[in-house]
């Protein structure tokens, strides 16, 4: 089941919370987090039934390992837990990527396993093995079951993020202020939420359109490219920042404050402050779990760039088992090692300047990102500069699938037209956390969100999931 969905929009929502918050009212708090667990693995088990066997198992492993580790605080114990995620994680994740590799640098014929991969096993996986670290160092207490297995599965976050703390769910999951149905809450959720829904359905799909087809092509014109990247930017964008906005809204439908997950990420003025305000939950946990382990910034120079580098080919290979992947990641971290080592001679250059050459490193680096193959990659990057052949009158071609019939040139204006308006929203308006904070329940507003929500339901039918869906 996705939020973009008729069944999750008018059947499963509505009847959750009706059914969450009539618990409070009868005063039966102890059902409340079973009914929130039920419903969350009825969310998950609607993709595929098969999915809830693993992660029930990784719950019930976790939460004893949790146990285990609290009473008895040896290393053993996490270590035990720490490879027993990072198992699941490499086994349906990253077993092919390996074994392809192998079979290809050695010669050898190991059959590849083509598993399914379970919706949101990074993300699970990391959130939970984020706990069993945090009871190891005594920063987190094990609680009941029920609160551990609320803390795992909560619906809203639980296939894409964002990547939540034990800490931060469970006094909100334990406050009886929040089992109680809360209108104001309901209803800027429900604002969040449609805005999100928005981005999704209406933007990122309609922009996949351009982009897929972009990169399908065999050859790339100057203008091509540029669309393609650009596109692609933006779709990701606002298709991720749009689920974690929906994300942000449900949980506040049921009183609970989910973290921020992007702060306007494209108006940064370099590559650190991206990651700052871009996956904003992922950076932390890389922090935490990576980065500051191995020294941080606490063994001079050197060390500190090594580290950068590696904690980023960790994000990138934790978005997937390519070598696109782990390149992606690589650039980023020597991209932020560079900033570093030119950090003075870096801020001297115009704040405008700094945010366009911010913007169009990640562009491109997202293209190697998201192509089949970096050779792929390298075609799209390098028809950047390809002046001999500008084709400025041809991308319109790439709207075929979308809109048939639209001669081409109308096409290419179209999809110009498009981009520039995404450009003033992405780097001149506010996000849809600072529009909820600033917002001011007034009719106008009421029929604007109405008018928007009813755009997405006529949408609905396009049925594409999110990007990140398959991370």
């Amino acid at each position: 089941m996705v939020f973009s969905s008729y069944v999750f929009a008018f059947a499963f929502l509505p009847l959750t919370l009706i059914l969450y918050f009539s618990l409070a009212h009868f005063r039966l708090y102890a059902l409340q987090k079973w009914v929130l667990v039920a419903a969350s693995l009825f969310f998950y088990g609607y993709f595929r039934v098969e999915y809830l066997l693993i992660i029930c198992s990784s719950i019930i492993v976790n939460y004893l390992l949790a146990l285990v580790i609290q009473k008895y605080g040896n290393k053993l114990s996490c270590i035990i837990g720490v490879l027993f995620n990072i198992g699941i994680l490499g086994y349906f994740k990253y077993y092919d990527f390996f074994v392809d590799n192998l079979n290809t640098v050695f010669g050898l014929e190991i059959p590849l396993k083509h598993l399914l991969l379970p919706l949101g096993i990074s993300f699970f996986t990391f959130q939970q093995l984020s706990f069993l670290i945090s009871v190891y160092k005594k920063e987190e207490q094990v609680s009941d079951f029920v609160s551990y297995a609320s803390f795992v599965l909560f619906f809203p976050q639980l296939v894409a993020g964002p990547i939540v703390l034990y800490s931060e769910m469970i006094p909100q999951f334990n406050d009886k202020n929040n089992l109680h149905c809360n209108p104001d809450n309901i209803a800027t959720g429900f604002y969040m939420f449609t805005l999100g829904l928005f981005k999704k359905l209406v933007v990122a799909d309609s922009l996949a359109v351009v982009s897929t087809a972009g990169f399908a092509l065999n050859g790339y014109t100057a203008a091509a490219s540029w669309v393609t990247m650009l596109t692609y930017a933006f779709q990701l964008y606002f298709d991720f920042s749009g689920y974690s906005d929906m994300a942000i809204g449900l949980g506040r439908m049921f009183n609970i404050n989910l973290p921020l997950n992007f702060d306007s990420p494209y108006k940064s003025a370099g590559i650190g402050e991206f990651w700052r305000r871009w996956h904003i939950t992922l950076g932390r946990a890389i922090r935490s779990y990576i980065y500051f382990p191995m020294g941080g910034s606490r063994k001079g120079k050197v060390r500190t760039y090594l580290n950068l580098v590696f904690s980023f080919i960790v994000s990138g290979f934790w978005h997937g088992a390519a070598w696109t992947f782990i390149l992606w990641g690589f650039l980023h971290g020597v991209l932020c090692a560079l900033e570093k080592l030119f950090e003075k001679q870096w801020s001297k250059i115009p704040h405008i300047l700094r945010v366009g050459m911010t913007f169009l490193a990640v562009s491109m680096l997202f293209v190697i990102f998201n192509a089949s193959s970096v050779g792929k990659a390298v075609d799209i990057i390098r028809g950047l500069v390809n002046i001999g052949d500008l084709g400025i009158w041809q991308v319109g071609g790439l709207m075929a699938d979308g809109i048939i019939g639209i001669p081409v040139k109308i096409g290419s204006l179209l999809i110009y037209g498009v981009l520039l308006l995404l450009g003033f929203v992405v780097f001149g308006c506010r996000n849809v956390s600072q529009l909820t904070k600033s917002a001011k329940p007034t009719t106008r507003s009421a029929i604007l969100i109405a008018v928007m929500f009813v755009l997405c339901v006529v949408h609905m039918s396009r049925g594409a999931v999110f990007i990140y869906f398959n991370f």
